[in-house]
């Protein structure tokens, strides 16, 4: 018989995740958790659609923080996101994968050319 504490299990994987670009120059990154556990959540980007992208980790945030904004995007850029929540143990699995484009002039308003 094999005992397991809580430290020795990897924290599930977060769900749900959202992303929406605000005034063309910032993602708002949001998530559900998916159980106790973790003690925080490691935030990844790639440029372009994600499925051939290299993911480097951008941030972290604290347990039962379901949010992030990453303020370093570029204008006319495509950027796919993950989260991993981690724990003494090591990192879940990835979250779903989103994508965003942020516009060309980086307002977020439509440029008026055509």
């Amino acid at each position: 018989m094999t005992s397991r504490n809580a430290a020795s299990v990897l924290p599930k994987a977060p769900v749900d995740l959202m992303a929406v670009v605000v005034g063309g120059s910032q993602v708002i990154l949001a998530w559900s958790e998916c159980g106790a556990g973790g003690l925080g959540f490691r935030i990844e980007r790639a440029e372009g659609t994600g499925s051939a992208g290299l993911f480097s980790e951008i941030g972290e945030v604290g347990p039962h923080v379901s949010a992030f904004r990453d303020g370093s995007v570029k204008p006319s850029t495509t950027y796919s996101y993950r989260v991993h929540a981690w724990n003494a143990t090591g990192d879940s699995s990835p979250s779903n994968v989103v994508a965003v484009t942020t516009p060309q002039d980086g307002t977020g308003l439509p440029s008026g050319k055509e």
